[in-house]
């Protein structure tokens, strides 16, 4: 028997590949989901958000993925959230209610840099 290549292995295997097979059409739409929704579409509200916010508000929001991500994974996942976890996310919320009710700085402070 004859040895084929790695080349010559994966171009027959893409070759046997129907396009309309449920796990082509998995692959096809899983990339473009990816592509469009998660790297793109989710970049531009980003990037429109910290606009409209300002970007003190906007770091408040986006230091917090890390607690949205562990509050979904428990909600939809079933992961497991220790009490160090529970603490971290609960004094997270207080410094987020904290910096969101803070009053804002004085623009017109009478010095050369105003902490804004």
């Amino acid at each position: 028997s004859s040895s084929s290549s790695p080349m010559e292995t994966l171009t027959h295997s893409i070759s046997t590949i129907s396009i309309t097979s449920p796990s082509a059409l998995l692959l096809i739409g899983a990339t473009l989901w990816s592509g469009l929704i998660v790297n793109a579409f989710a970049s531009l509200l980003q990037v429109t958000g910290q606009q409209v916010v300002g970007p003190a508000r906007a770091q408040v929001v986006y230091a917090s993925q890390p607690l949205w991500a562990a509050m979904l994974s428990f909600a939809f996942l079933g992961e497991a959230v220790g009490y160090e976890g529970l603490l971290g996310g609960c004094l997270f919320l207080i410094a987020m209610f904290l910096a969101a009710t803070a009053e804002e700085p004085d623009a017109d402070c009478g010095v050369k840099e105003c902490e804004v």
